[in-house]
């Protein structure tokens, strides 16, 4: 069964059915699923993979470019913000996605770039708001990135976030109040 038949299938139910019926499905086929258009289907197919611990299936994946669609490289990066840190090739990953068309994709990275503090990742920004319209929204979100980072404090870039896992390994003498 192709990708479009199994959404067919599938789309018009439940998560709990699409859970079920996906968790016959082997790893490989559940990242293929990651490009589905059914925001039911590639967003559980992800969910199991993450259960399964799977990231560094999907990782590869991605970077072979199996991964293609702007919903599967969100997907990606659900692994991202999911897992923070311990996320293999996280940087890597955001890295990527930064230099991506879609506006979404590109804060996506910008995000995990921000919360994994790594200064280094300046140059980067840099280099892609020089591709990025000037005033535009994605150009102001690539400044507020390097403020953030350069001040050594993520919630500049998104003051809303709560780090409840602490997956982001944030400074607790700093931002306690964010953290847990």
């Amino acid at each position: 069964m192709n990708i479009r038949e199994i959404e067919k299938k599938l789309s018009r139910r439940s998560y709990e059915d699409i859970d079920n019926e996906l968790k016959a499905f082997d790893d490989p086929m559940l990242v293929e699923l990651l490009d589905s258009r059914s925001i039911k289907v590639g967003s559980t197919a992800a969910s199991l993979l993450r259960r399964r611990g799977k990231a560094d299936a999907v990782i590869d994946a991605f970077f072979s470019e199996k991964i293609k669609t702007k919903a599967g490289k969100q997907r990606v990066f659900f692994f991202v913000r999911v897992l923070g840190r311990s996320c293999p090739r996280a940087s890597d990953i955001c890295l990527a996605l930064l230099h991506d068309t879609n506006h979404d994709v590109v804060d996506d990275a910008l995000f995990g770039l921000v919360f994994l503090q790594d200064i280094r990742a300046i140059e980067a920004i840099k280099e892609s708001i020089a591709s990025r319209a000037e005033d535009t929204e994605i150009h102001e979100r690539h400044l507020l990135a390097i403020d953030a980072l350069k001040q050594h404090d993520p919630f500049i870039f998104s003051p809303d976030f709560h780090d409840a896992g602490d997956v982001w390994d944030l400074d607790k003498g700093r931002f306690a109040d964010r953290i847990g």
